[in-house]
């Protein structure tokens, strides 16, 4: 569809404010100046678009519309060789479930005889097809086969009875539930699974029968070795009874009061809720026990779980209240309580944290004394750090270890202490320490900063004798460094520098170089890098190499060659990314064409990629 084929789409009616705005763009005499009239009138037409999933009607008059024929000379994309992407009518799935469906019939065409002489194995894959099928009556089908399996003289395990209660909450047969529980179930001596529990506890609650799941809540852990669990009792009432909220809310209560009196239990409770970010599940649990004094296992794992979801409010509040009930910090909860301190610059809590812990019986080790000195070097409080850091060494039992000579390395060169970041690095290269990538990064910057080009060249030079390749930072930190400090002329007086460096240019460093041409500003340069990349080193671009190119010819409103780029990646099986997708819409917005936009937009969700911020407001 043209413009001017837009431009007459029928069904956009004009408000007063529309005619306002197209009054204002009459007196616009370019495209740049409309532009900056109204900036948000394009994303608007976009927003429009996907609401309506067509096309609305453009607020332009006709002299706008002929002047913009020119930019539409431009020609449209080719998504063909995008990858394609299955869609809920198109599942590759479908033969699978035919043959599943063939295999039912077959099974149900079987002669008594020849059901006795099928194995439990074959029973099994019955089974497992129907639960896999969302037909209705498949419990029907799953009792047969039960029931089916039974007569063939195959006698149940623990499998066949969860399946069967499940199947039977779900048609509610309670009373069916209970017979089976309580009759054959108990004299089969079979052990009662996670499962069945849940269903046999859902089955006493829904039929009011609140002592006897209080009874099986209290014996579930002892006598079965099962934790009762609200986790997997929502798991159990998603599949069998979806939207009785009533039942599960009545189980979370029965297992808080009469299941958490196992610390056991308890732990294993939080543990699986703080795994699926159920935070306010949690916080309700230790409303109901904020009166007792838990183990301290337990004051661990809610307050690493508070820290590891960032939420440091709650995991302060959990230490003061361990703190009231008396329980003193171990290592484990003083390491966690150290992170928030760092992160909060509080010194005096983090040195108030490790007494603490001294004073409960647990000696400081490598590991406490590490995060202590993190504390301090956030604090901009060297000479506590180095304090520290003489405890190991004065201490028999501790030693300095390669984790500590990393945090103090790249804590002196945060606090500017570079000249003996400088000494201490030194030291651990002769040593039998290895720095890690992060320490390598860290000295590497230091070293760009003071446009001392040639140590970072040794840090280089450093890591290839350990074996370790520069990562995508070492790379990104080293070329911008260049194109601060040698400010080179050309690409080729780039990679030229590079290899006297000792490094042989790779994808990463290519890239890396492409990304600063366009910072740069000097896209010529950034095409030649390409060319150089494609010719003397045979590499091949990456998705990364693309979009950057792309990045640049947007800024630069150049769409021709940001299309041309993008029609090249889909040619070479380079599929495009969220990023690169987001250029070519800022670009086709810019140049106003709604309708590739929507376009682009289009393919984007069909390849499963979420827009972002960015794609929305174009920027």
């Amino acid at each position: 569809m043209g413009f001017s084929e837009i431009q007459n789409t029928e069904g956009f009616s004009r408000t007063g404010a529309q005619h306002k705005t197209l009054r204002a763009e009459e007196e616009v005499t370019s495209w740049g100046q409309l532009h900056a009239l109204e900036p948000a009138l394009d994303m608007q037409r976009l927003f429009n678009v996907c609401n309506m999933r067509k096309l609305p009607r453009m607020v332009v008059n006709n002299d706008i519309a002929i002047r913009n024929q020119v930019k539409r000379s431009l020609p449209c994309l080719s998504y063909s060789t995008i990858a394609p992407t299955f869609t809920p009518t198109d599942h590759h799935t479908t033969a699978a479930i035919r043959n599943k469906q063939l295999e039912w019939q077959n099974y149900e065409k079987l002669e008594p005889e020849k059901l006795k002489k099928l194995k439990r194995d074959d029973f099994l894959k019955i089974r497992a097809d129907l639960w896999g099928r969302n037909d209705w009556g498949n419990e029907d089908r799953i009792l047969r086969v039960l029931d089916d399996m039974k007569q063939a003289g195959l006698k149940w395990t623990v499998n066949e009875y969860n399946e069967y209660f499940t199947a039977k909450l779900f048609k509610t047969q309670y009373a069916d539930v209970l017979d089976m529980y309580l009759g054959e179930f108990q004299e089969s001596k079979v052990k009662l699974s996670t499962g069945s529990f849940n269903v046999i506890l859902a089955t006493y609650i829904q039929l009011d029968m609140i002592p006897e799941a209080i009874r099986l809540i209290q014996e579930a852990n002892n006598l079965y070795d099962v934790v009762p669990d609200i986790r997997d009792f929502d798991r159990t009432m998603s599949r069998c009874m979806p939207r009785n909220t009533r039942v599960r809310v009545r189980a979370k209560e029965l297992i808080s009061q009469h299941g958490f009196k196992s610390t056991k239990v308890l732990n294993a409770n939080l543990m699986h809720l703080i795994d699926k970010r159920r935070f306010q599940d949690v916080k309700w649990i230790y409303e109901q026990q904020k009166d007792k004094k838990l183990d301290i296992s337990t004051y661990n794992i809610l307050i690493k779980g508070f820290t590891d979801a960032r939420l440091m409010r709650d995991a302060t509040h959990m230490y003061k209240e361990m703190q009231r009930h008396g329980v003193k910090p171990n290592a484990y909860i003083c390491t966690s309580m150290l992170s928030i301190y760092a992160h909060t610059r509080d010194i005096a809590s983090a040195e108030q944290v490790v007494r603490e812990t001294i004073l409960g019986g647990h000696r400081p080790d490598e590991f406490l004394y590490n995060n202590l000195i993190k504390v301090y070097f956030k604090c901009r409080l060297t000479h506590k750090a180095f304090l520290a850091y003489q405890e190991i060494e004065k201490d028999p039992r501790l030693k300095v270890n390669d984790v500590i000579l990393n945090t103090m390395i790249n804590g002196l060169v945060i606090n500017r202490e570079f000249n003996i970041a400088k000494i201490l690095y030194k030291q651990m290269i002769e040593s039998s320490y290895k720095p890690d990538m992060i320490t390598f990064n860290t000295m590497l910057k230091g070293y760009t900063k003071t446009g001392d080009m040639l140590s970072a060249a040794s840090i280089i030079s450093d890591m290839f004798k350990l074996g370790m390749e520069p990562d995508t930072v070492t790379l990104s930190t080293l070329i911008n460094s260049i194109f601060k400090t040698k400010a080179p002329a050309s690409a080729e007086d780039m990679i030229e520098t590079i290899r006297q460096m000792g490094m042989t240019p790779n994808i990463y460093t290519y890239n890396a170089i492409i990304n600063g041409w366009i910072e740069s500003d000097k896209l010529d340069q950034a095409e030649k890098t390409l060319e150089i990349m494609r010719g003397t080193s045979q590499l091949k671009p990456t998705i990364h190499t693309y979009t950057n190119l792309i990045q640049g010819y947007i800024k630069h409103m150049q769409l021709g060659k940001a299309m041309e780029t993008f029609q090249s990646l889909l040619r070479n099986g380079v599929q495009p990314d969220r990023a690169t997708f987001n250029f070519m819409i800022v670009g086709f917005l810019n140049h106003d064409r709604l309708e590739d936009a929507f376009t682009c937009l289009n393919h984007m969700l069909n390849m499963k990629l979420n827009p972002t911020k960015d794609t929305w407001t174009g920027d």
